[in-house]
């Protein structure tokens, strides 16, 4: 749908662990602003930034897996700045239910998936990240966040974000009734926002805001 193919992509990250992500690598270097929401258990792509471009890389994931993961030495980088809040649609405090894979350790958002909440960690607007972090951009963002995608990207069209390239993993299947409809919708909004679709791969989608 809407999917273009006109730009040079590159794959890196994990694909048997699901940490794969295809994007356009122009322009990445180590001045790059490079935003991850989402830890969970496996960093193999945003180390891959860092080796490949240099990128500085800050994540974003206030749950016992992002922070259990973030305390391993191989993620104790300098390149790494790890924020222990989880990135939403507005300030304040999401409540999570328990990963129906202890293993694998996704904490999902009980508004979407309907659990029962277990978790209540601090959330944080992506406004207010870049405020506190002094950016006034971002060159590549990466949401991969249990359902709390959707209200990140009405967050920040409504403001006008300046985000030039956005990762997301949708989780239209974790919600109370699945409704594809609703990824749908947001990959419109984009696209209307001036994104283009240039790669979906599954329930990943890369989006790329093309500069004038």
């Amino acid at each position: 749908m809407l999917e273009s193919h006109r730009y040079p992509l590159i794959e890196m990250g994990n694909r048997p662990n699901y940490a794969q992500w295809m994007f356009c690598p122009s322009g990445l270097d180590e001045n790059s602003i490079v935003y991850s929401g989402g830890v969970g258990r496996d960093l193999t792509f945003d180390h891959a930034l860092v080796k490949k471009f240099g990128c500085n890389v800050n994540l974003f994931d206030g749950t016992p897996t992002g922070n259990e993961t973030m305390s391993l030495p191989e993620n104790k980088i300098p390149q790494f700045k790890y924020h222990p809040v989880a990135l939403a649609g507005q300030c304040g405090t999401l409540k999570f239910s328990q990963p129906q894979d202890q293993v694998e350790g996704s904490w999902a958002w009980s508004k979407q998936s309907g659990g029962a909440a277990a978790l209540e960690v601090p959330c944080v607007d992506l406004a207010m990240l870049m405020r506190r972090n002094g950016h006034d951009h971002i060159d590549l963002l990466k949401i991969d966040i249990e359902g709390a995608e959707y209200e990140v990207i009405d967050d920040l069209l409504k403001r006008r974000l300046p985000v030039k390239q956005m990762l997301v993993e949708f989780h239209h299947r974790i919600l109370t009734v699945p409704r594809r409809g609703q990824t749908a919708r947001a990959i419109l909004k984009m696209v209307a926002a001036g994104y283009r679709l240039i790669k979906k791969d599954d329930d990943n989608h890369t989006f790329l805001k093309p500069t004038r």
